[in-house]
């Protein structure tokens, strides 16, 4: 059995049983769940540039800047919280990293809140 999907070709088993698309449907179970994994690491590497960017702003004297962007990096970092915690959104083995790389995002953004303050 050959089943086109969203633009690609897969040889899918065929599945004896009630369900001849069991072995299809586990397949795009998997994939989504990588793009919900990929999804979560470009949002962890979008805040972490973002903290770079109010850094930079607070170093060159733009603080009213700095704190638009730190309300922004505080949502996001609730987001990411949220789905890193959210059931059955990641797999089980990929969230231990993330939660890991949320901690220093948030040791970051801690920073950034504290460099504001100095101000």
């Amino acid at each position: 059995m050959v089943a086109a999907v969203c633009g690609r070709i897969s040889a899918a088993k065929v599945v004896t049983g009630n369900n001849p698309y069991t072995a299809e449907t586990e397949r795009l179970r998997d994939d989504a769940a990588e793009l919900r994994v990929r999804a979560v690491d470009s949002q962890l590497s979008a805040v972490f540039t973002l903290c770079g960017i109010a850094e930079s702003k607070i170093r060159y004297g733009q603080p009213d800047e700095a704190v638009k962007l730190l309300q922004k990096l505080q949502h996001h970092a609730e987001t990411i919280r949220f789905h890193i915690h959210e059931p059955n959104h990641l797999p089980s083995s990929a969230i231990s990293d993330r939660q890991e790389r949320l901690m220093h995002l948030e040791k970051r953004i801690q920073a950034v809140k504290s460099r504001l303050r100095q101000r």
